[in-house]
């Protein structure tokens, strides 16, 4: 009798070994196939992130040149050039409240590349500002001038 219980225990035995194997094999392709799975929902969310914040950030660019950007009308002959960079100035001006000369040239450049302007001109037209008392220069600052600006500037 205990020569058939050992035969039927090791019987028992194999068969266990094996369904554990077949077991262990299964579990292994489950977990590289979620493997699979997470890495092509990283690549997702990776492109998903990627491609809202690159939206987002064009979003702010263009809301930010529109935000800036003073249209001009090319056909209307009443403005000078010199009108046209003045008003430029001042807008960015009103907008920002307070700016300096290397600020306004860098922002005319970025803004308005096609008119070309040298920095000579536009800090010509700056000066122009201040003289017609539009702007306030106080050191490197420059800001519209308010009338109390002006009086004290004089005096």
């Amino acid at each position: 009798m205990s020569i058939i219980l050992a035969i039927l225990s090791l019987v028992f035995a194999i068969l266990f070994y094996r369904w554990s194997e077949k077991s262990n094999k299964q579990t292994f392709e489950l977990s590289k196939g979620i493997e699979n799975n997470t890495k092509k929902i990283e690549d997702l969310f990776d492109r998903f992130y990627s491609d809202t914040f690159g939206l987002m950030k064009s979003n702010y660019e263009a809301m930010q040149s529109s935000f800036f950007n003073q249209p001009i009308s090319t056909g209307d002959s009443s403005f000078t050039e010199e009108e046209q960079v003045e008003n430029i100035i001042t807008s960015m001006l009103v907008k920002t409240k307070i700016s300096t000369r290397e600020n306004i040239c860098h922002f005319i450049d970025k803004v308005y590349p096609k008119k070309g302007l040298k920095h000579s001109d536009i800090n010509k037209a700056i000066d122009l500002l201040h003289t017609k008392e539009i702007v306030y220069i106080n050191e490197n600052l420059i800001s519209i001038a308010t009338t109390k600006e002006s009086s004290s500037d004089e005096g």
